[in-house]
């Protein structure tokens, strides 16, 4: 049992402005909860949001950039379990940016949910990114560009 999770979205600024939406710490810390970030190959970090123990999770994400391709492509793990050391959720995370009809398309796909368990997962995070990036990201970007 596998699934992924994919979406788009349609910006009508140039890939420079939402690149910087996601990696630049200043904005990010606004839409996200990474903290600590840096557009490096290899840099981790962890974001802490309520636990879900109904859901096995303790709270704790674990992140490692995994790939970065300038203005196109960013990609990073996305890990967790119900304690330190132990992953019951192994995932990658990828924003990909597209020049589009004058503006941007930016893809996301969420990748690796494997299991029972982790389905039910998958359907909470699909929910979570759609809020996230309808809602916090556009406010965000609107606040640091317009």
């Amino acid at each position: 049992m596998k699934r992924d999770i994919k979406l788009k979205w349609f910006y009508p600024y140039p890939p420079e402005m939402i690149w910087e939406c996601l990696t630049n710490p200043e904005i990010l810390t606004k839409w996200s909860p990474m903290k600590d970030f840096k557009p490096e190959i290899g840099f981790e970090c962890q974001t802490q949001q309520k636990p879900r123990p109904a859901q096995n999770w303790d709270g704790i994400m674990y992140h490692k950039i995994l790939e970065i391709e300038p203005l196109k492509r960013l990609s990073y793990s996305f890990k967790g379990g119900p304690k330190p050391g132990v992953t019951t959720l192994d995932t990658v995370v990828t924003w990909i940016l597209e020049p589009k009809d004058g503006g941007t398309e930016l893809r996301l796909e969420h990748t690796g949910f494997t299991g029972p368990k982790n389905m039910l997962t998958s359907f909470i995070m699909e929910m979570g990114w759609k809020k996230i990036v309808n809602k916090s990201l556009k406010k965000a970007f609107e606040a640091h560009f317009l």
